[in-house]
This record gives structure tokens, C-alpha cells and sequence, in this order.
């Protein structure tokens, strides 16, 4: 209880409670963090620059449906073949920024844990916004081009994948989440295979996650090592009839919000849940401006300054992806 004394102050009676006596506090000199800020999309996307806040690429096809078996006859004349000129696609950069100021009493203080409260300060807004950005690409967004003195919102997977797409389990309709199936699963790699892709991952929230680790299937491997039995990766790699498939875990992806109790069927009112199959080599971070600190300077008795960055993601081929939504968040045994 508060004002009650630790322990036995002694014959001296000097005390031990914080802030009374003579005797110096004990604090520890670091600082845990208890927020996470893992971003494992964000931290292994292919990188490049762009030049431009309207950021266009070209994609086109091999026009398969026209290829037939037929040879072509012997001395036959010149004929034009129809074209299909490239198409483009586009998206739009968005700013990433947070700012910073400090007092110069606050730096100028003996702190626990850092040395310079400003520089601490960069650390953690460069963390939280690497968070965003991991967010920002998964998350459902309503592209804005920024006019008006609005701030420019890029588009997301959510926006480009849109050929391969499938609802789990039973759903049939936005209204509701289905369970997530194995057949799910690999009726996604087929199709995804069908339209040219080779995904290489899928990223998948923790109760999704859960669910794949429940099928009851032969080609769930963990990669554990013999000799000392210690467990050397914590990715599942899930061995299809389309290649090894690694099963990333994200906490940032978008996880229906049933509350818990709620059963896993179609008629679960949450849509929210989503999983991603993507192809790394279709998928980058395209870079306008990339992050880094600008100290703004002394403003007054402080120093100020920002975090910021301006990027915008490039889907070359949606029809590399694929997408599962309305992933209810229950397991089937609770």
C-alpha cells in the first residue's frame, strides 16, 4: 500500500521508500520495449526508387488464349497479326512522417536507459512508422490522389489482387467468414498457377496461422534440427503440389474481429479476415524519398525535427497473388 515502508529501516532510520531519506533509488539502466515492431513483409521487399508521386509501370500478356496447335502452311503470304499493346498500372506515393521535439532539460538530464532523450526519440518513431507501412500495404484503403490539401494514401494489396481471389470454407458473400480449409489452401496455389504466378509465401495473422497448423495433412513440415532437437526456424513451410510455400506470420495482417465464443461458419457476422500469397519478385517498395531523420533545429529551449519518407508499393503482376478473405478467426476445436 502507498506510504507503507519497505522492510526494516534499521537502527539508523535513514528508510528505504522512494524518494525519502539518503539513499539512492535503484533503476535499472535499459529501457524493454513492450510494443512489437516486427514488419516481415517490410523488411524483405525488393527495394527501388521511383521518380514521381504518380508512379506508373507497364504489364502486359503473352495473349495465351490465342495460341492454338495449328502449323503454319508452306509459301503462305504475309499476314498481320492483331497486337495487344502493354498496359499501364499506377500508384501513388505516400509520406511517412512523425515528429520530434525535446526539450534541452530533458536531454540535458542524467536519464535511465539512453544517453540523449533526443536521439531515443528517433529510434522509436522510425520503428512505429515501419509498423505503418506494414500496415499501409495490407490494410483495405481508399486510394487518394492528395488533391485538395488531403494527404496522399497509397493503394494495397487488398486494391491490386483482385484476379485470384477466393472466400474460406462455406462463406459465399461479403456478409459473413467461412473456416479456412486445406482445400482452400491449395485450390489457391492452383489457381494462382493457372494465371502465371509462382508465390513463394503467404502471409497469414496469428489465428490464421493456427488454423493452417491444425490441417490434418502429411506435408506439414517444421524444420527442426536432429542433432540437438532445437527448433531452427519459427516458419512453417507448407510442401504443395506447387512448391514449398513458406507460411509467414504477421501480426499486422487484417484478423476478423469475432469475439470469442463466436463458431467458425458462414454465418459469422465478421469479414475482416484476410490471408496473401505473394510472389517477391512481383512485389516492391518503390522509394520516392527514403526515410531518414532531418533535424529541424532549436525551437526556442527544444530541438525538433522529423522521421519522414515517401514510398508507394508496385504490384507488377497481380495475377502472381492471390488472396483468401473472410477468414473467420475460430479454430474448429476450441
Amino acid at each position: 500500500m502507498p506510504g507503507t515502508p519497505i522492510g526494516n529501516a534499521g537502527a539508523y532510520k535513514y528508510g528505504m521508500n522512494p524518494g525519502v531519506g539518503v539513499n539512492k533509488e535503484d533503476l535499472l539502466d535499459q529501457i524493454t520495449n513492450t510494443d512489437p515492431f516486427d514488419v516481415p513483409w517490410t523488411a524483405q521487399a525488393p527495394k527501388v526508387g521511383c521518380q514521381h508521386v504518380y508512379h506508373q509501370w507497364l504489364k502486359e500478356g503473352l495473349d495465351l488464349s490465342t495460341i492454338d496447335t495449328s502449323g503454319a502452311v508452306e509459301g503462305a503470304d504475309y499476314a498481320y497479326e492483331s497486337l495487344t499493346p502493354p498496359e499501364r498500372e499506377f500508384n501513388v506515393t505516400q509520406i511517412l512522417r512523425q515528429d520530434i521535439g525535446v526539450s534541452e532539460t530533458q536531454r540535458a538530464i542524467n536519464s535511465a536507459g539512453f544517453k540523449d532523450a533526443y536521439a531515443h526519440e528517433i529510434q522509436k518513431a522510425t520503428k512505429r512508422l515501419a509498423i505503418k507501412l506494414e500496415k499501409v500495404v495490407f490494410a483495405a484503403l481508399t486510394s487518394a490522389s492528395g488533391a485538395s490539401g488531403d494527404a496522399r494514401v497509397m493503394r494495397g494489396f487488398q486494391h491490386y489482387i483482385t484476379t485470384n481471389t477466393a472466400r474460406a470454407g462455406d462463406s459465399t458473400a461479403d456478409s459473413g467468414d467461412g473456416m479456412l480449409t486445406a482445400l482452400n489452401f491449395n485450390d489457391m496455389l492452383d489457381q494462382i498457377y493457372g494465371s502465371g504466378g509462382n508465390p513463394e509465401q503467404v502471409y497469414v495473422s496469428r489465428k490464421v496461422k493456427r488454423q493452417i497448423s491444425a490441417f490434418t495433412i502429411t506435408q506439414q513440415n517444421r524444420n527442426i534440427a536432429a542433432v540437438d532437437k532445437r527448433l531452427v526456424s519459427a516458419i512453417d513451410f507448407y510442401d504443395s503440389d506447387f512448391g514449398l510455400i513458406q507460411v509467414v506470420l504477421d501480426r499486422w495482417i487484417p484478423e476478423s474481429t469475432n469475439a470469442a465464443g463466436v463458431t467458425a461458419t458462414a454465418a459469422a457476422t465478421a469479414t475482416g479476415g484476410q490471408m496473401f500469397f505473394l510472389q517477391r519478385n512481383m512485389n516492391r517498395l518503390a522509394w520516392l524519398r527514403p526515410m531518414k531523420h532531418d533535424l529541424v533545429g532549436k525551437r526556442g529551449d527544444s530541438v525538433a525535427g522529423i522521421i519522414v519518407g515517401e514510398v508507394t508499393l508496385e504490384v507488377l503482376s497481380e495475377k502472381a497473388n492471390g488472396r483468401i478473405k473472410n477468414v473467420n478467426n475460430r479454430s474448429a476445436v476450441t
